[in-house]
């Protein structure tokens, strides 16, 4: 069904409030009316709803690591990036650091989003559900738990908010199979701040000098795209039949409603 808002009004007219001689197009559309309020209001219509509020919420933090990573790819052509890092051109060089600046702190605010929205989420409508919820907090466990990287990403949205921009830099490589440019965070630096947590200390400490960003955030995001696809998932099959059902009422509404307007 297309998504068509449900009109409210107080008074539906029948086919007796018509005279005889209106076509039977007329008399039918107040019919589709109550339909369509019918069908928005219907559990599979809601089930939907709820799945794609999932998709939203994994959409805002994967667009923003989306732009960082656009950035990354466009320093690998040299034509566009070899003029920025060049030594006589300091300035093209920081705008270049304050914009990778700015997307990593889109991403790290986005992460943290979709956390506690997710979390939020999740109790608000499946509280009651024990099953789902095992599993979800579950998933969690096993699929964040397992990558290290994880609660130093959190930590790092602390910093940046709170104490300081993380010291970014820039690293280029040249080799016989050609260039490449990323972007890295000074450990040392990073360290003097005393809010890190345990784990994450403990990773940060066990890093070398210049940290690649790029890949953490990659790996994190890959995690969480294929995590928030499972809830996705999840949620659609526990209400497989209430989907169904609302599907099956929507193409049959979706055929009525091409007859009376003639599409």
């Amino acid at each position: 069904m297309s998504r068509r808002s449900a009109c409210n009004h107080g008074h539906v007219s029948t086919d007796d409030d018509f005279p005889a001689n209106v076509p039977d197009g007329q008399r039918a559309r107040p019919r589709l009316v109550v339909w369509q309020d019918e069908l928005n209001s219907s559990p599979g219509h809601r089930a939907i709803a709820l799945m794609d509020y999932i998709r939203r919420i994994g959409y805002v933090f994967q667009a923003n690591v989306a732009q960082y990573n656009a950035l990354v790819a466009r320093m690998q052509d040299p034509s566009f990036a070899l003029p920025i890092l060049g030594v006589n051109n300091s300035r093209a060089h920081d705008d270049l650091l304050s914009e990778a600046e700015r997307l990593l702190h889109n991403i790290l605010m986005a992460l943290s989003t979709r956390i506690d929205q997710q979390r939020a989420f999740v109790r608000r409508h499946f509280d009651e559900d024990t099953i789902l919820m095992g599993e979800y907090v579950a998933k969690v466990k096993a699929d964040f738990g397992g990558y290290a990287p994880s609660l130093f990403l959190r930590d790092l949205r602390n910093y940046l908010t709170h104490h300081r921009l993380p010291v970014a830099q820039s690293r280029q490589t040249f080799s016989n199979q050609g260039f490449s440019v990323t972007f890295t965070l000074v450990r040392q630096q990073l360290q003097e701040w005393p809010g890190w947590k345990g784990d994450a200390r403990a990773w940060l400490a066990a890093q070398g000098e210049q940290i690649e960003i790029v890949p953490v955030v990659d790996g994190y995001a890959r995690i969480a795209g294929a995590f928030d696809k499972w809830l996705y998932d999840r949620v659609g099959r526990k209400y497989a039949a209430e989907i169904r059902a609302y599907n099956e009422e929507a193409e049959a509404f979706n055929r009525e409603w091409a007859r009376v307007f003639g599409m």
